[in-house]
């Protein structure tokens, strides 16, 4: 067993599920009511920069970003729902980075675009203050509850859209969907 190289601190709320970027440079973490997006990028004391994952991070840990639904859309997902396992799309053999973040809430796919939530100059953080809450983004609503949304794989996608298709599982089917609009 090894020990942790960086303790990132805690928000008040459980994390029920963790997702983190292909290169480490950031970590998502799915609470019931919000997202939790966190930068591991840090410069050492060689001046070197690392991720959270290579080296102890100590206080240069940045602000993290909270993914929020808006007061209405979290009226109407419901007050027993709660955010269900919060993804990164993939990155592809190719170098496509990773481009959205999905969850499920109740009977709705919150996907955010990552490119933005992850600017500090976002619109959506200009006038806040203190931690940082994002409300950008798009929602898939399907009739009944969703038990899944995951981005499918670029190399099994049936299209040439730049973004790959939206998998969204339900008790009774599974479909998809593709961020260009096209099904």
């Amino acid at each position: 067993m090894r020990q942790a190289k960086t303790a990132f601190p805690g928000l008040g709320s459980p994390i029920t599920s963790v997702g983190v970027t292909y290169d480490g440079k950031w970590v998502l973490g799915t609470t019931d009511t919000y997202l939790i997006l966190i930068c591991t990028l840090f410069t050492d004391k060689d001046g070197k920069t690392k991720t959270g994952f290579s080296g102890r991070m100590g206080n240069k840990i940045l602000a993290p970003r909270l993914l929020k639904l808006t007061p209405v859309d979290a009226h109407m997902a419901g007050s027993d729902n709660k955010f269900h396992a919060g993804h990164f799309s993939w990155v592809t053999e190719s170098g496509k980075q990773e481009r959205h973040l999905v969850a499920t809430v109740g009977k709705f796919s919150v996907i955010w675009n990552f490119q933005q939530v992850k600017n500090s100059a976002h619109h959506c953080y200009q006038n806040q203050q203190g931690l940082k809450s994002c409300y950008c983004y798009k929602l898939v609503l399907k009739d009944e509850s969703i038990i899944e949304s995951r981005f499918m794989h670029d190399k099994f996608a049936f299209s040439n859209s730049p973004d790959a298709p939206l998998v969204v599982a339900t008790p009774m089917k599974v479909t998809s969907f593709s961020m260009s609009g096209k099904k």
